[in-house]
């Protein structure tokens, strides 16, 4: 049975399509799922490249890597996901671009993508960004405070038994003791 371009579209035009079903298409909807990642339609170019992720076939990893190549970071975004359907080999050739993309969303759905065993290369680009991302002092992180905390929160010294507290939070109790939020 012949795939046409309709049938693709067709399949991909739900919100939430129908992927093992559409999957089921095979690699004869490959052209044209390729045509879709080239085309100006950035929803359906980022379903298109999914779908093409979930096909058996050396040609999917080609169109996840066309997507991973796009000016549009919603498509390398898509492409960054698909990247876990793919072989450890062709997941890891999309993503060692992606991983220092200059998108922040980008950077990291690709790091989180990335394979149990990614590839020499892949590891290298890796290393070469967290490198790059770890600042040699706190000025230059614009004076962000490590350990976890968040701008403007004080350490109240968990060994003490305080927690860490928000600018303006107060306990119940003894001054400098931390206030529980519920659930905490």
């Amino acid at each position: 049975m012949a795939v046409s371009m309709e049938t693709v579209r067709t399949a991909l035009d739900p919100d939430e399509p129908d992927y093992p079903g559409a999957a089921r298409l095979g690699a004869e909807a490959l052209p044209h799922l390729a045509a879709i990642v080239k085309s100006d339609d950035t929803m359906l170019a980022s379903k298109a490249t999914y779908l093409a992720s979930l096909i058996k076939s050396p040609k999917s990893g080609e169109i996840v890597a066309s997507a991973a190549q796009s000016d549009d970071p919603v498509l390398r975004v898509a492409a960054a996901a698909a990247v876990s359907n793919l072989t450890p080999s062709a997941a890891s050739a999309v993503l060692t671009e992606l991983v220092g993309d200059p998108d922040p969303g980008v950077r990291r759905v690709a790091r989180m993508s990335v394979p149990d065993k990614p590839t020499a290369k892949l590891s290298e680009a890796l290393q070469a960004v967290e490198a790059e991302d770890e600042p040699s002092d706190p000025a230059a992180s614009g004076g962000l405070p490590a350990a976890g905390l968040m701008p403007g929160e004080v350490a109240g010294g968990e060994a003490e038994g305080r927690g860490s507290t928000m600018p303006g939070e107060q306990s119940e109790g003894m001054p400098g003791e931390h206030q529980r939020m519920p659930g905490e």
